[in-house]
């Protein structure tokens, strides 16, 4: 199959001549304009938004649905494997496949399409080998979330819906990394129409399994649609995308050479994603400690919160790519591009606060129409509100540290952000000073600031000559 031309959204195309010489880096000279950065920016991200909420669906809102048909116990056990698999699956393979947003898209921008697919394989690889163990944890978690829940029937309940989902690791790999291969090509859109499928599959092969399998068939549905979202993936590279940017003559000792670089992006990757994670998770577990009006609010402003996490998230996943892109190509451009990205990330900071406390009323009357829980959460709303103001810069800036194969920074910036500045506050603000989830969401917020504000100054601070000199020993 012959090569299959990119047509570049900014013309003339990044990929200008650079040259060496002994004063230093020569960058191409800026050739991009406002207009195309930000038309590139709103053209990208809807189809990432979309992705990202189809997954949602067929991962988490199907399953739980159609487990509390069965009963609460059902219902309980299904979300407590969800998160479990969530927490030592996607959440490794998510957070090492950013590797692929440096590296894959950096090698993009210079040219060198083989390399895009040899980063892709190796990373495939990698990923696979290191999810065997966590395989081996979902086949011996009962004993471990007995010891955690005390509830000998919750525990062998989730210890059989995980002894399900092994099979779905090969898929799960290769569907994330297969996406962020396309992704850095910035063909975006191609996820978004296979995983559109997911949606009526995941559905539909509940409707026909729960009657017969009961309480498993929310975990077969998933790996089964897992699987068919996986292989449409594979078969679309294969057949349609073209040979570009696929590494051809791959060895098996070309395979397993020089990990290096996925490790020193990929390791702070996950740790990014999951001390964010986690963060939110402790104010869930410690919501629990107050009133179960409480509780339930936290539930509701926690549901809306990770519904709105994901458009700056969305919007990220581009402006890191734009930037990578630009990189690889040792072009000005990026002057532009990360004016457009900061810029992008302060009209989501006030979008995303305003939709959420000016509707805060509508928002919680989805979930009840019990007045007293309905005041309490709306209040609550506010500070969430607040605190996805102070995220979306969060998010945009981790973005464009990934850009720069700076995850190391990031994630060292989330740990202490997250678990030595706002999880004291949470702790004085909700328990000490007796502002119960306030508190929590409070105290976040803190955390919060102190992240945004910090990598806003080194995204502002960085040296970009020296970024892009510095890519020249990926690509």
């Amino acid at each position: 199959m012959a090569p299959q031309e990119q047509t570049p959204l900014v013309s003339p195309p990044l990929r200008a001549a650079y040259v060496q010489q002994p004063e230093g880096l020569k960058l191409s000279p800026l050739n991009t304009t406002l207009y195309h950065e930000v038309e590139y920016v709103m053209k990208n991200s809807i189809p990432v938004l979309l992705t990202f909420l189809f997954q949602y669906l067929f991962q988490i809102m199907i399953p739980i649905y159609y487990s509390s048909q069965l009963g609460e116990k059902y219902l309980s056990a299904c979300s407590l494997s969800i998160t479990t698999f969530y927490v030592t699956g996607p959440v490794i393979v998510n957070g090492f496949s950013t590797s692929l947003d440096t590296l894959c898209s950096t090698a993009y921008g210079a040219g060198h399409y083989e390399k895009v697919g040899l980063y892709f394989q190796r990373c495939t690889v990698i990923l696979l080998l290191l999810l065997i163990p966590v395989c081996g944890l979902w086949l011996n978690s009962g004993p471990i979330i007995y010891m955690v829940t005390g509830n000998k029937e919750i525990a062998d309940l989730c210890a059989t819906y995980l002894s399900v989902m092994v099979f779905v690791t090969p898929a799960l790999v290769v569907f994330e990394c297969s996406k962020r291969y396309l992704q850095s090509q910035n063909k975006f859109s191609v996820p978004t129409r296979i995983i559109f499928l997911a949606v009526p599959v995941s559905v539909l092969l509940n409707k026909a399994l729960v009657p017969v399998i009961g309480f498993n068939a929310p975990a077969v549905s998933f790996v089964s649609t897992y699987w068919l979202i996986a292989v449409l993936l594979c078969l679309y590279i294969y057949f349609i995308d073209g040979y570009q940017c696929w590494h051809k003559d791959t060895s098996f000792a070309l395979l397993m050479a020089d990990w290096s670089p996925f490790f020193a992006l990929g390791v702070p990757g996950v740790l990014m994603i999951l001390s964010e994670a986690f963060a939110f998770e402790v104010i869930t577990f410690l919501s629990a400690k107050f009133s179960p009006l409480e509780l339930a609010s936290q539930s509701i402003v926690a549901t809306i919160a990770s519904l709105g996490f994901q458009i700056p998230f969305s919007v990220g996943i581009c402006c890191s790519t734009r930037l990578a892109n630009i990189i690889g190509a040792r072009s000005e451009n990026y002057k532009i591009a990360i004016e457009v990205a900061l810029a992008t990330a302060c009209f989501l900071s006030f979008f995303n606060f305003g939709w959420m406390s000016l509707f805060r009323y509508q928002l919680t009357n989805m979930f009840t129409n019990k007045p007293e829980l309905v005041e309490y959460a709306s209040k609550l709303f506010l500070v969430v509100a607040f605190n996805q103001f102070l995220d979306c810069i969060n998010v945009i800036c981790a973005s464009v540290l990934r850009s720069q194969g700076r995850q190391r920074t990031g994630s060292i910036l989330s740990v202490v952000s997250y678990y030595l500045i706002a999880l004291p506050f949470e702790i004085f603000m909700a328990f000490y000073c007796d502002m119960g989830v306030y508190g929590l969401w409070l105290g976040l917020a803190v955390g919060v600031s102190a992240l945004s504000i910090s990598e806003l100054i080194i995204v502002l601070k960085s040296d970009w000559e020296a970024i892009i000199v510095n890519s020249t020993q990926i690509v």
